[in-house]
């Protein structure tokens, strides 16, 4: 067994600029929120954009392209996906984690099927001792998994990535198609 904090270089959560939403001035940064995070998908529907200078105050939690992230509070505590390759300058906001794998170490996709297949268990560590379901830093990093050699963690996770690729293209398609439409209907 290792620990999932001994694979990872980041897991940490954001923070929401003072007055909430109000006070999101858009800009040319994503503050990703839970709505973003969806069990297996990212999306992008609801994204909040703040400027420079808040995004500045968030530098801390910049996600990376492939990173997963963690639902860790409230009622969409565990929901988890993976930051798509087209989102490039977003911070988390402090009911998001990002957990950055040690990609020599921990597939990215591998540790997202980990942390969907033990949402049960996730589920009992976010409710024990609180007024409201939350995922500590120090519980993910505590969390436990048995880990294969990263070939074996690939092979595992291929299925996977080729549904995600699917999915990303037939989404594309669709929208080329949706285009299309307006384009007539004009």
């Amino acid at each position: 067994m290792t620990f999932l904090g001994d694979l990872c270089f980041k897991i940490g959560s954001g923070a929401t600029p003072k007055g909430g939403k109000d006070s999101y001035r858009g800009g040319g940064y994503a503050l990703i929120r839970s709505q973003n995070v969806q069990d297996w998908e990212f999306t992008k529907s609801g994204l909040a954009y703040i400027n420079d200078e808040q995004a500045s105050k968030l530098d801390a939690v910049q996600v990376e392209s492939g990173d997963v992230l963690l639902n860790i509070t409230g009622d969409s505590v565990t929901r988890a996906c993976i930051v798509p390759a087209d989102i490039r300058k977003a911070r988390v906001n402090q009911h998001v984690c990002i957990v950055r794998p040690d990609g020599e170490r921990l597939d990215n996709v591998y540790l997202l099927m980990f942390l969907e297949s033990i949402k049960r268990r996730l589920l009992q560590i976010a409710s024990s001792g609180a007024t409201r379901n939350a995922l500590t830093k120090a519980s993910i990093e505590a969390l436990d998994l048995r880990l294969p050699t990263i070939e074996e963690q690939r092979r595992i996770a291929a299925p996977i990535r080729n549904i995600s690729a699917q999915i990303d293209n037939l989404t594309q398609i669709n929208g080329h198609l949706y285009s299309s439409e307006l384009v007539l209907a004009a």
